[in-house]
């Protein structure tokens, strides 16, 4: 099943960082609408902290498709924004989840169909 970037209207990311205790921010879309490119193959939108005593910074987010399989984020939520990180993907009937793994840290970004 493919992920058409049309049919996604929302997006929310949880980050856990994993400790001695994992610690959650979650981040909700802003009020901007996501753009989608020409080509359909990247969708454009900004997140916000949920809690915005502990963060009030809005980032810059870019989902890349470069096939029906392979899929990639660039956010200046990282320290490179502009690297092209590579994301496992999850689909559902309701939803897509996008999966970046690190070393002691994880980020779930969904992406809500309509």
């Amino acid at each position: 099943m493919s992920v058409d970037f049309n049919r996604l209207k929302h997006f929310s990311m949880t980050y856990v960082f994993m400790d001695e205790e994992d610690i959650a921010c979650e981040y909700e879309q802003t009020e901007q609408v996501p753009v989608v490119a020409p080509d359909g193959n990247s969708v454009s939108f900004t997140l916000k902290n949920i809690d915005q005593s502990e963060d009030k910074d809005v980032y810059s987010v870019v989902l890349v498709k470069e096939g029906d399989d392979e899929f990639y984020i660039k956010s200046d939520y990282f320290d490179d924004a502009a690297e092209p990180y590579p994301l496992d993907v999850e689909i559902s009937d309701d939803d897509v989840k996008f999966i970046l793994e690190g070393e002691d840290e994880v980020m779930y970004l969904y992406g809500f169909f309509e």
